[in-house]
């Protein structure tokens, strides 16, 4: 388009005198709508004032010519009645470059209705016959007063049915521009979405970032959101919480903005938990790969410290990009393969912006799905020995197996998650779940689970000592405690019952050793608690039936430590002295 083509006044209000009377008000609705959505791709202006545009839409692009000086005129490729909606967006894409006020075309139409329809009040007009009505009703009052208020009421009608139809229409013009509107933004693609969405952000722009501005801006992006069709509307809603959150990642640090993300976390996860409707529609699956596109270009290029976006793409392939039921082996091969072309293709793209880390667990969950476990088993290591590793950034590999009853893979990823586990220390209670569901189909897997637990170990000791309690490895859990010299007054006396009932000579050991270590501290309070474990020895040994050993023991001990006076009174507090 020529620049030095400039709108003087004159030529600016003869344009939109001329939409006026051409364009109808529903086309020019019609045509707003198309171009605030980024419909003009194209636009030129000759010097001879004849404009040239492109309009895409869902079927294809129209092409549109006419000349500023006659708006009437012109023609475009499409169907509809002439002037179209498609020249109104090519007339209002030109008005917004050239700073004029798109909206003088928009309401062109209804300004031009509403002074048209405007009737002099005073009743002037005609003053020979108002003369003569006066005349008369001097003459008959009654009469002509009765026939001027017959005239005033029926006016009143007339005004009442044309005031009535005129709501009507204007109830259908605008139902109807908001279904034209609603077919546009769902054939424009993703990205007139999220324009729509900077420009109602843009109203929030002073506000901090923090739950309540994520607040407002969803109220203001669905304030304005047009009747959808269902599957096209979830993902719409979808797209805005991406919005969202990628403004608050992009520009806030703090807790308050991090609160604001967990928040649109969660919201965007209720928005996954129903399922996609209309999924076998071209329009809506185009829509999807759009919205998978985008997160997946967001969590490759998130920082390493955050797992948002990482979360969404997982939950978005998931819920609502995983093949239907219905899908043969090969084309649910087919969906997996071209998402790891997507990613290689994004691996070439980033560059050094990428996130290796979020790439390596996204490569790794897609050789899952496809049963290639062995590469990723080793993509996923890779990921977990990189900095900043949390199981928050994968989806849930085991869970799936269970699910669809695969136990001998399930074995294989238990094994592989045990390490992944125990670095990020979360999750231990699910895992030990499926371990037990898995061994009730596996027995003989056993062995392979505790050498799994044990490799997890010290952090994960709390875990491995209580999986160890309910199988009752009775002899295995008090080797653990005598081996990192774990104290008896660190368990509930309900925590050691079932070992006192079920093997109580594995505590014998635990109590002889733990009394020595008190005796050796040399206080008054080591004496006390040495005393209290030696009276709950006595019982052990009285409950097995082992009198004999514990008078030896006795007579041994406090021959050994019968020079420790404060010893020897609380020994003879617990009635302890032979």
């Amino acid at each position: 388009m020529d620049g030095n083509i400039a709108f003087t006044d004159e030529q600016w209000n003869t344009l939109v005198q001329g939409v006026a009377e051409a364009y109808d008000d529903l086309t020019l609705k019609r045509g707003f709508m198309l171009e605030r959505i980024g419909g003009v791709q194209q636009l030129a202006l000759s010097e001879e004032r004849r404009l040239e545009a492109e309009i895409k839409e869902s079927d294809g692009i129209r092409r549109v010519e006419l000349a500023l000086d006659f708006p009437a005129g012109g023609s475009c490729d499409c169907t509809d009645r002439k002037p179209c909606r498609h020249q109104a967006a090519a007339l209002m894409k030109l008005a917004r470059l050239h700073g004029r006020p798109v909206s003088a075309l928009a309401n062109a139409a209804a300004a031009s209705s509403a002074k048209a329809a405007q009737v002099p009040e005073d009743g002037s007009s005609g003053t020979g016959k108002g003369n003569r009505e006066q005349t008369d009703t001097g003459k008959q009052p009654s009469r002509a007063m009765g026939a001027a208020n017959g005239r005033t009421a029926h006016a009143e009608d007339r005004n009442d049915r044309m005031t009535s139809a005129s709501d009507v229409t204007e109830e259908e013009q605008a139902r109807e521009a908001s279904i034209e509107q609603a077919s546009l933004l769902a054939s424009s693609g993703i990205s007139a979405w999220h324009r729509r969405f900077e420009q109602a952000a843009a109203a929030l722009a002073g506000r901090t970032r923090n739950p309540k501005f994520a607040e407002l801006t969803l109220a203001g992006i669905f304030e304005h959101m047009p009747p959808f069709r269902p599957g096209i509307e979830q993902l719409y809603r979808l797209n805005a919480h991406l919005f969202v959150l990628k403004t608050m990642m992009s520009s806030s640090t703090g807790y308050y903005a991090h609160l604001a993300v967990s928040d649109t976390s969660a919201a965007m996860q209720a928005c996954l938990a129903a399922p996609l409707a209309d999924r076998e529609d071209a329009q809506v699956n185009e829509r999807l790969n759009e919205t998978i596109r985008l997160a997946r270009r967001q969590m490759l290029t998130e920082d390493r410290e955050q797992s948002a976006f990482s979360q969404a793409y997982y939950s978005l392939l998931r819920a609502w990009a995983a093949p239907l039921q219905a899908t043969s082996p090969a084309e649910r091969d087919d969906v997996y393969e071209s998402e790891l072309q997507y990613l290689m293709d994004e691996e070439r793209e980033l560059g050094r912006s990428l996130n290796r880390q979020a790439w390596l667990g996204a490569n790794a969950w897609s050789r899952f799905c496809l049963k290639q476990d062995d590469k990723a088993k080793i993509l996923l290591n890779e990921a977990a020995d990189k900095p900043y590793f949390s199981l928050k950034k994968l989806p849930d590999f085991l869970v799936p197996l269970e699910e669809s009853q695969e136990w001998d893979r399930l074995i294989g990823w238990l094994e592989t998650f045990g390490p992944l586990l125990e670095r990020a220390r979360a999750g231990l209670a699910d895992y030990g779940r499926l371990w037990d569901k898995m061994l009730i189909q596996r027995p003989e897997a056993e062995a392979i689970m505790w050498k799994t637990l044990g490799g997890m170990l010290p952090y994960a000791s709390d875990f491995y000592e209580a999986k160890l309690l309910e199988h009752e490895r009775w002899d295995d859990w008090m080797d653990v405690q005598l081996s990192t010299g774990a104290e008896p007054a660190n368990f509930k006396v309900t925590d050691l019952a079932p070992i006192e009932k079920n093997a109580p000579e594995q505590l014998l050991p635990f109590y002889h050793q733990a009394v020595e270590r008190f005796v050796e501290q040399r206080n008054r309070d080591g004496y006390k608690r040495a005393a209290k474990l030696l009276k709950r020895l006595e019982k052990l040994y009285k409950k097995l039936k082992r009198e004999e050993r514990w008078d030896v023991f006795m007579a041994s001990f406090n021959a050994r430590y019968g020079r420790l006076r404060a010893l020897q009174e609380e020994l003879k507090k617990g009635k302890l002295m032979l």
